[in-house]
């Protein structure tokens, strides 16, 4: 059986950075989990246009080091009043992961 390739994604907020902490410890400790799985990464979407709170980037400093790789992406006030996302465009820090989980799977699925 091919291994399950994972990108957990949560907020950036005390709550969503504790979800994706608690996920993280259970894969490591396998609970409930097949040893088919890895986990790419965690994307962490901006939760305001705030800075976020310390509780959350501490906890995505911890994830940091738990998970291969950690990717921000910032608030788009603009997406806030769009009827349809596709008229504000894709930002770029969504591009860039984007292409960054694209070559992470490709560069893992060729060996």
């Amino acid at each position: 059986m091919p291994t399950a390739q994972v990108v957990l994604v949560c907020r950036v907020s005390a709550h969503g950075t504790w979800a994706a902490t608690g996920a993280v410890e259970q894969w490591r400790r396998r609970a409930g989990m097949s040893h088919t799985t890895s986990i790419l990464g965690v994307v962490a979407v901006a939760a305001s246009p705030r800075r976020p709170p310390r509780i959350a980037t501490e906890r995505l400093q911890l994830l940091g080091g738990w998970v291969p790789r950690v990717w921000r992406v910032g608030w788009v006030d603009a997406l806030l009043a769009a009827d349809d996302p596709h008229d504000v465009g894709i930002p770029p820090d969504v591009e860039a992961l984007r292409n960054a989980i694209w070559q992470t799977t490709t560069r893992k699925g060729s060996r």
